[in-house]
């Protein structure tokens, strides 16, 4: 008796088994509609996506049609700091993947907002790709991948032409005002030769707990607007850095917007000469 309905689970353990991987075949060969969230008439596809996940390849010009007929989409580099100074698109955000959930929670507040990544890393996705599906893993429904081309507009040192930047300067002009970025060394000798002078490290407290540069003050940059009465006179000279460069450009917005006349941004805590 034992063995009969030992026998009888079994069969119905198997029969469920079947049923779940043949629902998940049909996912895979897209029994799905496609959708189109932000509302483009435009779908892309792509091979091994389940029907469950928005179409998140798309082309240069849909990708720019999208940017222009959203007027809160959002535009991320997601390639290292120093690809992104020599070449980016003009309104593109650097932000690293281990940056991206705490930008996009600090920054896009709408979970339906159009999301654009890129990395130059083909159409697999590459580094695009991951921060696409950490954003849709936190419930953003219109984020995408592209591979900019001819459509866009360009910024970095590298580019000759439809840029603002004075790559001498090492300074990134945008609607005439001066974003100033400045070198680890250039950083450690301004702060060395200025008494007064502030290093600000805009990132949380545990990693600045893990490790800092020697004299630095620790405001977060979530926290530096309620706390901008804790830094000295607005003419003092503030370098500010974050882990990757996002924190740093967000907090160097702040304080310019203050008044504060002498930021400079070094963007990532490892730009500090050793």
């Amino acid at each position: 008796m034992t063995n009969k309905i030992a026998g009888s689970i079994a069969k119905i353990a198997w029969i469920l088994l079947a049923a779940a991987f043949t629902l998940q075949l049909a996912g895979c060969a897209g029994g799905g509609a496609p959708q189109d969230p932000a509302g483009t008439g435009k779908v892309s596809t792509m091979e091994g996506y389940n029907s469950i996940y928005n179409p998140a390849h798309i082309s240069s010009a849909e990708a720019w049609d999208m940017v222009n007929s959203n007027s809160g989409a959002v535009v991320l580099d997601v390639r290292s700091q120093a690809s992104y100074l020599e070449r980016h698109v003009s309104i593109a955000v650097n932000v690293a993947y281990e940056d991206a959930a705490d930008y996009a929670k600090a920054n896009i507040p709408d979970k339906s907002s159009v999301i654009i990544c890129y990395c130059y890393c083909d159409d697999k996705g590459g580094a695009a790709l991951s921060v696409r599906d950490l954003l849709t893993g936190l419930g953003y429904t219109s984020v995408y991948y592209t591979e900019p081309d001819v459509e866009w507009t360009y910024e970095g040192t590298s580019v000759d032409v439809n840029t603002n930047t004075d790559a001498n300067a090492n300074e990134i002009k945008e609607d005439d005002a001066v974003h100033r970025i400045i070198s680890g060394a250039d950083a450690k000798k301004l702060y060395e030769s200025n008494d007064g002078a502030i290093l600000l490290d805009v990132r949380n407290k545990d990693e600045y707990k893990a490790f800092h540069i020697d004299g630095s003050v620790l405001i977060p940059v979530s926290e530096l607007k309620s706390r901008l009465s804790e830094l000295p006179d607005k003419d003092a000279i503030i370098i500010v850095y974050c882990r990757s460069g996002m924190r740093s450009a967000s907090a160097y917005d702040v304080l310019t917007a203050d008044g504060y006349e002498n930021v400079y941004d070094m963007q990532s805590v490892y730009n500090w000469p050793n």
